[in-house]
């Protein structure tokens, strides 16, 4: 017997991306033709990579109380922030009816918190163990924003992460579908967000030739 699912449907958008911090300035940039990449400059001696796509005027304490942008890695920030902005988008949380238990979150990243992990690494060889900071952690594994964005608005759903490399948003919005389709949430906050572009990560991708 054919098992029967239910429709899924996406009721909200967020971006924070190289052409645009909203969903309008990215579709804006989009249908202007505007690229998002630019000269950037990066901290390697000799380094034959000069240009990149990095977010512009963005600011996170903007988005996010000060204190917390200091404790966790930009990639957190990033998806935080556009979670958020999904969410608000899509009007979920003006629904009577919501049933926290049952809006769930699957958000991933390909690598996780690289900036962390570098700057914490030069402390501790630099400083010791002490200076490690106690955010390291929490403030650099991948599923901190899944569980920042239940965190922030009581969603007791499935809470997941992803991670699948350069595929991650896609898998991340795909079995959130699933999650629904099956039954096992009724709402979804769904995607990817990463935040690469430190040296040690350039230098292992140009290493790669990639």
């Amino acid at each position: 017997m054919k098992q029967l699912h239910r429709r899924v449907v996406v009721t909200g958008l967020g971006i924070l991306s190289p052409i645009g911090n909203t969903v309008q300035e990215a579709w804006s940039s989009c249908t202007a033709g505007e690229s998002g990449i630019t000269n950037v400059e990066i901290d390697i001696p000799d380094c034959p990579v000069s240009v990149g796509g990095r977010l512009k005027n963005f600011y996170a304490q903007d988005f996010m109380d000060p204190k917390d942008v200091r404790r966790v890695d930009p990639f957190i920030q990033y998806g935080f922030i556009a979670a958020n902005q999904s969410i608000e988008d899509s009007g979920i949380l003006d629904l009577p009816n919501l049933n926290l238990e049952r809006v769930g979150v699957n958000f991933g990243a390909g690598i996780g918190g690289i900036q962390m992990i570098e700057q914490n690494y030069k402390l501790l060889t630099t400083r010791g163990h002490k200076k490690v900071s106690p955010f390291f952690v929490p403030g650099s594994i991948i599923n901190m924003i899944s569980g920042l964005v239940s965190i922030k608005h009581g969603f007791m759903g499935p809470n997941t992460s992803v991670v699948t490399a350069c595929s991650t948003g896609n898998h991340c919005i795909g079995t959130a579908a699933r999650s629904i389709a099956c039954g096992d949430a009724d709402v979804m906050i769904a995607g990817g967000a990463e935040m690469a572009s430190t040296p040690l990560s350039i230098a292992g991708f140009i290493s790669s030739r990639a």
